[in-house]
Parts: structure tokens; C-alpha cells; sequence
């Protein structure tokens, strides 16, 4: 590829660093009427800035470390041949990296944060084909899924956002828009409901379904571990059995639903750790090894094998993109106090022998 049709393919691509300057509200005038004309043209890149707005408006999650923002940087310019480094090629990208520090409280900044951290992870940015409001058209896709590793935005037909997370999978109802708003997952999403009475949306998963009241909250369901919702805003009414009495939730609240069908409801709690897989993070509180091995299975492609001495241990850490799976594989082991074995693809965590006594 000459130099030429590589500025060509970068120019026809979304240029990260002006939507993020875009986003936090400091870019120049000229650059702000370009960018709105860019978006009145282009309606799935205004989705994808919607998206990212949804995606930052919980109100005390955790940023991305320093280091973190400036990797990812690195990765978007090196995917676009773009080779410039130095520290005033980053302070014209956004702002320093010591105004992050500084100001990461300001919502624009937190904005601007997630438009180059996001797609430094890899983001892909979709449109249901159906217009809103109107019944699929045969043929359309109705089943998405992520690799590991990678989020995917959707917009669905009736202008609601999906947001779903690595190794997750989403079906949608073929009568999407008009019979009904159903929707499957497998996996992690964030919904950015548009809400509609008389057309309630539905998320089932294998363990309950949980019923929209106008609101954005994030779904987590595995095989191993059962189901959790966290609400952000507005409120979700939780159906653990078919034509059972729904739990209502409200924002701040989280619902853990087990696989042999017993809920649990925690009010008023904080959401950072629910919702920071949506900034590329990893992270466990006092998880069980089960629900450890689903999500590493999703994020890193790794089969993680315990042995039995060790299985009903709880894991408290954090990765992030930048951990490999190596790395990920010794955290396990040293928190649980066992010892790492790879072997044929899978990383095996093995109790060590205890010391003989002298």
C-alpha cells in the first residue's frame, strides 16, 4: 500500500482524536462545524457518540489509568500508520496526560476518555437494518456475537443502544419493532432503553428475564453463576419464573439471580465494578472460581483448570487489556496460593505441597 492510499483509508475512517476532542467539548470552532456536518451525514457515527455518552454517564466509575488512555492511543494511531510520538503530539490529541489526572472528575473529560480507550479495545459500531418502529425485514441479522477480547454497539430497530461485552452473544426477536421487543443474551450488555409501555422490552437470559421501565442497565448472565443486573437509570422489574411477582429495581440496584432460581437484591449500592468491563476492566470482588473461569474464558480465550483443593476459593483483583494471559494466569494462582501449570492450551492451577514440618 503506498503512502498515498494509506492517508486515503485513514481519511475515510473515524478519526478517534477529533471525535474525542469532539466529545469533551475542546475542540476548535472550525473543527466542531466540521464534525457536525460530519455527523448529519453519517448517522451511525452520531449513534456511536450517543453510545459512548451512554457508556460514561455512570456517575462514579473509575477511569482509565494514565498509562492506560496513552496505550490505547498508541495502538488507534498505529492501526492508522500513523507513527508521530512525543508529548506535544499528545497534548494536541486531547489534553496532557497530567489533565487527566488533574480533571478527570469533568464529564467531558471522561467522555473524551472512552472514545480513544474504546477503540483502542476495538469497538465495533453497528445499525440494526430495520427502521425504528417497524417490523425486521426477512433476511435481516437477528444474532450477534463478540470475540473475545471485544466489545460491539448496537442500535436496535426502535433506537434503543446495545452495548455488549467480550464473548457475549445477543439474539433478537424476528418481530423485533413490532410484535414484540425481545431480546436473548448470553454474556455481558449494557442497555440504552427507549422505553415504550405498550411494547415492554425484555431481556432473557437462562435465568430470569428482566423487564424495562424506561431506564440503562447492564446484564450479566453465565452458564456457571446465574444472572446479575445492575441498574444505572430509571428502573428494571426482574422475573425470575415465567408468571411469577416481578421484583422492581431502581437505579443503584443490583439483582443476582442463582441457577436453581433464589434472588437476591442489594439497594442503593455502587455500580463501578458492574460497569467496568464497559472501559476495558476486568474486575472480580470475592468471585467464585466458577464465575473467574467464565469470564476469563470470554476476555482472554482462557481455559482455566483448578484443582479441586482449590476451587471453592474467591477471587478480589482487577485486569485490563494490557494484562496477558500469562500475566492473568499468575495473579490467579498467587491469590488462591497455588501454583500455574500450562499445558495444551489450558492453564492449570495446582495446589502446592505444604511445607513438611522440621
Amino acid at each position: 500500500m503506498t503512502d498515498k492510499d494509506r492517508s486515503s483509508d485513514n481519511a475515510s475512517g473515524p478519526d478517534w482524536e477529533m471525535l474525542a476532542r469532539f466529545v469533551a467539548g475542546e475542540c476548535s470552532p472550525e473543527e466542531r462545524r466540521a464534525m457536525e456536518r460530519v455527523l448529519e451525514a453519517d448517522p451511525a457515527r452520531a449513534e456511536m457518540l450517543h453510545a459512548l455518552g451512554v457508556a460514561v454517564r455512570a456517575p462514579d466509575a473509575a477511569p482509565p489509568a494514565a498509562l492506560e488512555v496513552e496505550a490505547a492511543l498508541a495502538k488507534v494511531r498505529a492501526q492508522r500508520g500513523d507513527t508521530r510520538t512525543g508529548p506535544s503530539t499528545r497534548r494536541a490529541s486531547i489534553v496532557s496526560l497530567d489533565a487527566y489526572r488533574s480533571r478527570w472528575r469533568d464529564a467531558r473529560l471522561a467522555a473524551a476518555a472512552a472514545v480513544i480507550v474504546v477503540a483502542g479495545v476495538g469497538l465495533i459500531w453497528r445499525t440494526a437494518l430495520s427502521p425504528r418502529g417497524d417490523r425486521m425485514p426477512a433476511g435481516t441479522q437477528t444474532h450477534y456475537a463478540t470475540a473475545i477480547g471485544r466489545l460491539d454497539s448496537l442500535q436496535l430497530p426502535d433506537g434503543s443502544h446495545v452495548l455488549l461485552g467480550p464473548g457475549s452473544e445477543l439474539d433478537i426477536s424476528p418481530d423485533f419493532g413490532a410484535l414484540s421487543r425481545d431480546v436473548t443474551l448470553k454474556g455481558e450488555a449494557n442497555f440504552a432503553v427507549v422505553h415504550d409501555a405498550t411494547h415492554p422490552f425484555l431481556v432473557h437470559t437462562a435465568w430470569a428475564t428482566f423487564r424495562d421501565v424506561g431506564t440503562v442497565f447492564v446484564v450479566h448472565s453465565d452458564d456457571a453463576e446465574g444472572a446479575r443486573v445492575a441498574v444505572r437509570e430509571g428502573a428494571v422489574a426482574v422475573e425470575v419464573q415465567p408468571g411469577s411477582t416481578p421484583q422492581t429495581l431502581a437505579a443503584g440496584d443490583r439483582a443476582l439471580v442463582a441457577p436453581q432460581g433464589t434472588i437476591r437484591v442489594e439497594r442503593s449500592v455502587k455500580l463501578e465494578d458492574d460497569l467496568a468491563w464497559m472501559s476495558g476492566r476486568l474486575v472480580f470482588r470475592d468471585a467464585p472460581m466458577t464465575q473467574v473461569t467464565a469470564d476469563l474464558r470470554r476476555w482472554y480465550g482462557i481455559e482455566l483448570r483448578v484443582d479441586s483443593a482449590l476451587a471453592r476459593a474467591r477471587i478480589s483483583t482487577t485486569f485490563d487489556r494490557t494484562s496477558t494471559p500469562s500475566d492473568v494466569g499468575r495473579v490467579i494462582a498467587a491469590t488462591v496460593g497455588g501454583g500455574l501449570r500450562e499445558e495444551g492450551g489450558a492453564f492449570h492451577i495446582i495446589a502446592l505441597p505444604r511445607p513438611t514440618p522440621r
